[in-house]
C-alpha cells in the first residue's frame, strides 16, 4: 500500500482528505496556492478532524503554496480543487511529475481527467504516470479555521483511470484507506455520473429571486420542491441518454441517493429530503456561486457537447446553460469545457472509446 500522499487544494474536501489520510498513518503534504487558506492550518500545525468518521488532530508533514514541493515525494496525488482550477493545477504539475506517480482528480466534474491529459500533452509532460478521476467526493464535509467536519461518508464511490486499463491497479493502491472505491467502465462513466449537475444548477436557477432577495433557505430541503425535482429528473434523463449513446451505463440520480445514502423514494425531490447530511446545507448567498459557475461550464457544457457529438438531443441541459449564462452575463458554452479543451475533438464514438479504454 502507498504511504506518501499529496493533496492539492485546502478547501472542504482537501482538508478532510488530508486529515483523514494522516490519521490513517500516511505521510501527507497539503498544497494550496492561496496562503490565506493555509494560514489557520499552519498556525496550529495541522487540521482537527471532527464528525462521523475518524476524529482527532492531524499534524501534517508539509503545508505549502508550492505545488512542486508538495508532490516531490508523493506516490499518490489527490487533486481536490474546483473544476475551474483543474487546468491551472495541471499546468503546475506538468513540469514536476515523475515516473510512477498517480494523479487522482477528486472529483473530475465532467471531463477532469481528460482535461489534465490534454494539458499534460500540450505542455510536453513525459512522466510515466497513472491518471484517474472519481465521480464525486468521498465526504459531505465543511471546514473552518483549521477544523474539518465530516457530516457524511459515501458507502461507494466510482473511480476510472485514463486509460481504463489502469483502474484496477489504482483501486488496489488505495484499498487500505478507501475500500469503498469501485471501478467504473471508463472516465465517461465517472464524468457523466457528475451528480452535482443535477442537484445544483436547477434549484439555484429556479430560486434565483429568493437568493437575490437575501432569503436564507436550505438548498436541498427547501429549494428542491416537487416541481423543481421533476425538472431535475428531466435533466437527469438527458444525462442518462448521453451515457447510453456511448455504451456507458449510468446511475440515475435517484439510484445514487439509494446507493450512497440509503435514501429510496418514488420521486427525486423526496429522496433529496431524506439525506440528513444535506439537511443543514444552505442555498448560496449569491447567484455567482460554484453551483452555477462550476457545475454549468465544467459539468453541463461538456455533457451537452458529448450529446451533440453522438446525436443525442439535450434540450433541458441546453436551456439551463443558456438561462444561467443569461443571469450571470457569461457565455458558458464559450468558456466551458469544449471537446477541443478535453482533447477529444473530431473523434467518433469508436475512436473516443479506444482512447478511453487503452
Amino acid at each position: 500500500m502507498k504511504q506518501n500522499f499529496a493533496v492539492l487544494g485546502a478547501g472542504n474536501g482537501g482538508q478532510v482528505i488530508s486529515a483523514y489520510l494522516k490519521l490513517c498513518g500516511k505521510h501527507v503534504a497539503l498544497y494550496d496556492r492561496f496562503p490565506e487558506f493555509l494560514a489557520p492550518i499552519l498556525a496550529q500545525g495541522g487540521i482537527r478532524l471532527e464528525g462521523v468518521d475518524k476524529t482527532g488532530f492531524a499534524k501534517l508533514d508539509l503545508v505549502t503554496t508550492e505545488a512542486s514541493e508538495a508532490v516531490r515525494e508523493a506516490e499518490i496525488i489527490f487533486v481536490v480543487l474546483p473544476a475551474f482550477a483543474h487546468a491551472f493545477a495541471a499546468e503546475q504539475l506538468a513540469s514536476c511529475l515523475t515516473d510512477g506517480q498517480t494523479v487522482i482528480v477528486c472529483p473530475g466534474a465532467t471531463g477532469g481527467a481528460l482535461e489534465f491529459r490534454a494539458v499534460f500533452d500540450r505542455l510536453g509532460c513525459t512522466a510515466k504516470i497513472k491518471l484517474a478521476e472519481t465521480n464525486s467526493l468521498f465526504y459531505a464535509a465543511r471546514s473552518h479555521d483549521g477544523v474539518a467536519t465530516i457530516t457524511g461518508v459515501k458507502d461507494e464511490l466510482s473511480l476510472a483511470a485514463l486509460p481504463a486499463s489502469d483502474t484496477g491497479r489504482i483501486i488496489d493502491e488505495l484499498r487500505d484507506v478507501y475500500p469503498q472505491l469501485v471501478p467504473a467502465q471508463n472516465v465517461l462513466e465517472t464524468s457523466l455520473n457528475n451528480f452535482n449537475t443535477v442537484v445544483h444548477p436547477i434549484p439555484v436557477l429556479l430560486n434565483a429571486g429568493r437568493i437575490e432577495s437575501g432569503e436564507s433557505f436550505r438548498h436541498y430541503f427547501d429549494g428542491i420542491t416537487p416541481s423543481v425535482g421533476r425538472l431535475m429528473e428531466r435533466l437527469d434523463a438527458e444525462r442518462l441518454a448521453v451515457g447510453a449513446s456511448y455504451g456507458v451505463h449510468l446511475m440515475s440520480m435517484r439510484e445514487s441517493y439509494r446507493r450512497y445514502y440509503h435514501a429510496e423514494a418514488d420521486e427525486l425531490w423526496q429522496a433529496a429530503h431524506m439525506v440528513k447530511a444535506h439537511e443543514p446545507i444552505l442555498a448560496p448567498a449569491k447567484l455567482d456561486s460554484r453551483l452555477l459557475t462550476e457545475d454549468v461550464p465544467m459539468g453541463l457544457v461538456p455533457m451537452a457537447a458529448l450529446g451533440r457529438a453522438a446525436g443525442v438531443p439535450t434540450p433541458v441541459i441546453d436551456s439551463v446553460i443558456i438561462l444561467t449564462g443569461g443571469l450571470l452575463g457569461v457565455d458558458f458554452t464559450a468558456s466551458g469545457r469544449s471537446m477541443e479543451r478535453l482533447g477529444i475533438q473530431g473523434k467518433d464514438k469508436k475512436a473516443l472509446l479506444n482512447v478511453l479504454q487503452g
